[in-house]
């Protein structure tokens, strides 16, 4: 498992991670002080999902910093909500 530099944030902020397989890719998007709603709403826009795709959607509060994994994990120094 490779993983990629860290973000560190300016001040500890809530964190969603959202994670959409659709084969052969893997998208991982990284929102910061947003909340679960504007992240997903985002997401739904960038990638133009249909009504039958599906996401994963995991909420980070209090995150000081960040880094992805390949396989699509968040590495946080902060709190899973």
């Amino acid at each position: 498992m490779q993983m990629q530099t860290a973000a560190y944030l300016p001040s500890p902020s809530p964190v969603i991670l959202i994670s959409y397989q659709k084969e052969p890719y893997h998208y991982v998007a990284i929102f910061v002080n947003q909340t679960r709603q504007q992240a997903e709403d985002s997401f739904k826009q960038q990638y133009n999902l249909l009504p039958q795709e599906t996401y994963d959607v995991k909420e980070y509060k209090e995150v000081e910093s960040y880094s992805v994994t390949e396989d699509g994990n968040l590495l946080i120094n902060g709190t899973y909500k």
